[in-house]
């Protein structure tokens, strides 16, 4: 959870977010709504239209249009976590039975291709070209960041540089998108909205880097779903990535007949965890997380001094601070 001092700066914000997510899921369709509101309302941060509202508010923006534009985002992020939960089989998130789960996959595909829907149904009826656009460009981005990881899945071949635009497509985009929409919506010339940019960019690296260390050492209960997933998925993270490069060749074989074994147990999984702890793979994870906080943070010098400035600076460090 979000420290109390910034979930108090942005509540009455985050309300009326709420407020718009359940206006906009109402459909003649019942079960539509009902589905849609289960997987909304399950317990997620919405640190991403946090971003696009701190962003507007950086910009000095004051209006009513940020809230329906911050379920657009909340809108894409839930479809493709709809649509991660089919392709990984996963049968929790955040803790809660997945869609896929409870009414099978058909369902999960075409909810989430609904909320994809209603997110660029929503972008357009702002009628501002720039939202439209970075809102149909982070869709591309997301779409071709999940084929790529979906193709280098137990591919021990992947590199540092692999791992990267996966995560920048995939994640970061949708962080980047965000905060662009805020500076929109404030109007900043293209300078300074690209500044705002880069901070999301580099916020939603170091966000994908702390969950990919947090799916090796947070407990099942905080994470809301089972420990060492990535892995057992056939995800090669950074930690596992960097484990490769430091061990010898006995070792990461040790790795390779993890990733290539049809069934594993937790016993298994040793072997490979000992490696991690042996190289400090997940402290180097966690270093470079940092690096990015700290890019994202210098992205946001010389604006002027702001609540929603200290807010950004400090969400920036919370995203490698949390344990969840």
């Amino acid at each position: 959870m979000m420290p109390k001092h910034m979930v108090e700066f942005v509540e009455a914000d985050l309300q009326k977010v709420e407020a718009a997510i359940t206006r906009h899921l109402e459909s003649e369709v019942s079960f539509i709504s009902e589905v849609a509101r289960y997987v909304l309302s399950s317990g997620g941060k919405r640190i991403r239209p946090v971003l696009l509202m701190l962003s507007a508010r950086l910009c000095n923006y004051i209006g009513e249009r940020m809230y329906d534009l911050s379920a657009v985002i909340e809108f894409i992020h839930t479809a493709t976590l709809l649509h991660d939960d089919v392709i990984d089989n996963a049968s929790l998130r955040r803790g809660n039975p997945t869609v896929h789960a409870l009414w099978g996959n058909e369902m999960a595909i075409l909810i989430g291709d609904y909320l994809y829907s209603k997110a660029m149904s929503l972008a357009l009826a702002d009628k501002d070209h720039l939202v439209m656009q970075t809102v149909s460009d982070v869709t591309v981005e997301m779409a071709k960041g999940q084929v790529i990881e979906t193709l280098k899945l137990r591919d021990l071949g992947i590199s540092e540089a692999d791992y990267y635009r996966i995560i920048a497509l995939k994640t970061a985009s949708l962080f980047a998108a965000s905060c662009t929409i805020g500076a929109v919506l404030g109007g900043l010339d293209p300078l300074q909205r690209g500044r705002v940019q880069a901070f999301g960019q580099h916020l939603g690296i170091a966000f994908q880097m702390a969950d990919d260390t947090l799916d090796f050492v947070a407990p099942e209960s905080t994470l809301g779903k089972p420990v060492h997933n990535d892995l057992k998925e056939g995800k090669i993270t950074l930690p596992i990535i960097v484990a490769m490069q430091r061990a010898s060749a006995s070792e990461t074989q040790v790795i390779a007949d993890y990733l290539h074994k049809e069934k594993t147990t937790d016993a298994d999984l040793q072997p490979v965890l000992a490696l991690l702890h042996k190289y400090e793979t997940l402290e180097f994870t966690m270093a470079r997380a940092q690096d990015h906080v700290t890019q994202a943070q210098q992205c946001l010098d010389g604006f002027s001094p702001s609540p929603a400035l200290d807010i950004l600076h400090a969400l920036a460090d919370y995203v490698v601070t949390r344990d969840v």
